[in-house]
């Protein structure tokens, strides 16, 4: 049997990898975050593959003129501390993290807010809100129509495929950490955490700018066709951590990626 070399070889690691892995939507850069233990709680990502992580410095104040983003919350990466520790704290963190990444999407930095603020800070499982001047001038700066929000915790969104690597909000292992487990008990947490992130954004905005949220995709892009004629609207995601498999297939290709062009180097 002919030998692979090491190049191939990782290609075809990356390529299982890929195909197991995230969907273009989301760069490699917020899908390592998620996988990683020390990651924060919630990622914002361009869906255009052109950034990730610090979407506030790279969107463009006074806003960020291209609104079809998503933003990615990564349940896994929190569990019960000294600080955070009930299922009323847990949910607010988890809604003040939603909320802080869109912020970022429509060009909100973590300079536009204080201690205090959904920009800045830690949340301590403490509700938090758009307190600042700065912050405010941001959000009353956004175009006049209608920011239509998918807000996905079942991974339904168009944005992922099928064989996607992470866990729906549902099957997230955090929940029962929290005591939130069953049916009714999921259902009440996410109609909490809607009601906490539609409040954030309820304004009044100077510019005449709206947000909707929706839990439906269909009823999302329907209501995006209505208000803007297009399918202009924002994805956040609510997910739990990429499968360990997933995870060791993408950190195998990288490995043998990098031990090829050391090769090629000392060749």
């Amino acid at each position: 049997m002919p030998r692979r070399s090491p190049r191939i070889l990782a290609l075809v690691l990356l390529g299982s990898a890929a195909f197991a892995g995230p969907a273009a939507a989301l760069t490699m850069t917020t899908f390592n975050a998620c996988a990683t233990a020390g990651a924060p709680l919630g990622q914002a990502d361009k869906i255009d593959g052109t950034g990730g992580n610090a979407i506030g410095a790279g969107s463009g104040a006074p806003y960020n003129l291209i609104h079809t983003d998503d933003a990615i919350v990564c349940l896994g990466q929190h569990f019960p501390d000294a600080t955070v520790n009930t299922a009323a704290q847990f949910i607010n963190e988890v809604a003040n993290t939603a909320s802080h990444e869109l912020g970022h999407l429509l060009g909100l930095e973590h300079a536009d807010g204080n201690a205090g603020s959904l920009m800045n800070g830690a949340f301590d499982g403490t509700n938090k809100s758009f307190s600042d001047p700065d912050e405010l001038s941001v959000l009353n700066a956004q175009p006049s129509y209608t920011q239509v929000v998918f807000l996905d915790f079942g991974l339904a969104s168009s944005e992922i495929p099928g064989a996607n690597p992470y866990v729906s909000f549902a099957n997230a292992a955090v929940l029962g950490a929290y005591g939130i487990a069953g049916g009714a008990a999921i259902a009440a947490a996410i109609s909490s955490i809607v009601t906490q992130i539609a409040g954030d954004y309820a304004g009044p905005w100077t510019s005449g700018a709206t947000f909707d949220f929706y839990t439906s995709e269909v009823a999302a892009l329907q209501a995006a066709l209505q208000a803007n004629g297009d399918l202009d609207f924002t994805t956040v995601l609510f997910v739990g951590a990429p499968e360990p498999t997933t995870v060791a297939l993408l950190g195998g290709g990288l490995l043998a990626l990098a031990a090829a062009r050391r090769r090629a180097r000392a060749g």
